[in-house]
């Protein structure tokens, strides 16, 4: 039977200069981080591989950054892939084989394999094994060598149990606090080179999610906001206020289609079904709980009945 390496050039890009590269510059995440330095240490000490990991939680709060750093901590070599982009038992055999000793696997929206894939995976994580057929000698278990799976999902319910099972850490990614928020926006205006006003970082942090990935992409639009409007080059209340009004950012990161959905709500005074929201915002009803509704509910916004969504 004839496997095909997998190309790494398509692999994903885990190396973004915007990334943390250490524990110390990885804000927030306390309790993971620190039972992760105590998993390193101690596989570094018996000489062997970090017991499987599992991170879930809402996209874009880092997960596949810490799975980047655990690989630099641990001096081994990590490879990387998304679960859709597994197609076939083969592809995954081939991964699997190009593992050297210790290695990390991460395999981003795990939740996406598929069943015959995950039995395959599940049975490698445990024995570190790989159930072939061999049309000469029927059923052949190959030795891999013993390796650490870092799976990162946003449906940590779409995992069958039999996987979930094998995962000896499993962590879920918790919310930001506003002084949390207000370090990460601060780290990201001086990596930038942007000269702010420090006073302002309280009111920057009231009106942005609090995603990581919404704070680097906000960070990314005040820059250039100063850079291109202002005189002085400098966020201060000043030209955040201008910002604010120029990018139509409303409380907590609110965008014009969040305002948008509110308004529905409050023209229509019912509770509203997502079907008919999702046709009158001009997007699918995916989109509009995916993409809207979760900020909305954060914010207590809205509330889902079972007659439909209402406005609070």
């Amino acid at each position: 039977m004839e496997i095909k390496k997998i190309n790494t050039e398509k692999l994903l890009n885990i190396n973004g200069t915007h990334r943390p590269l250490s524990f110390v510059d990885f804000i927030g995440q306390e309790h993971i981080k620190n039972v992760l330095k105590t998993a390193i240490e101690s596989g570094q000490k018996r000489k062997s591989h970090v017991g499987h990991i599992l991170f879930s939680g809402p996209s874009g709060f880092g997960k596949t950054t810490m799975a980047n750093i655990i690989a630099k901590q641990s001096n081994v070599g990590i490879k990387a892939v998304t679960g859709y982009a597994i197609t076939k038992p083969a592809e995954i055999i081939s991964i699997l084989n190009s593992l050297e000793q210790g290695d990390i696997l991460f395999i981003d929206e795990i939740h996406r394999l598929k069943p015959n894939i995950e039995e395959v995976l599940y049975i490698a994580m445990e024995d570190f094994v790989i159930d072939m057929v061999m049309p000469e000698w029927g059923n052949v278990r190959i030795p891999i060598n013993p390796f650490t799976l870092i799976g990162a999902t946003t449906k940590s319910e779409s995992l069958s149990q039999p996987i979930k099972n094998r995962f000896v850490y499993n962590f879920h990614f918790m919310e930001y606090d506003s002084k949390e928020k207000q370090i990460i926006i601060e780290k990201y205006l001086r990596q930038y080179a942007v000269d702010f006003d420090p006073s302002i970082l309280s009111a920057i942090a009231a009106k942005v999610d609090a995603v990581p990935r919404e704070i680097h992409n906000l960070c990314i639009k005040m820059r250039d906001f100063a850079i291109t409007q202002t005189q002085h080059k400098r966020i201060d209340q000043a030209c955040f206020d201008a910002f604010l009004l120029h990018s139509k950012i409303e409380e907590g990161g609110m965008t014009p289609l969040h305002a948008k959905y509110l308004e529905i709500l409050r023209d229509a005074d019912r509770p509203l079904g997502i079907r008919t929201i999702a046709v009158q915002l001009w997007i699918n009803e995916k989109a509009v709980e995916e993409d809207v509704e979760p900020l909305l509910l954060k914010l207590n916004k809205i509330e889902k009945t079972a007659a439909g969504r209402i406005i609070i």
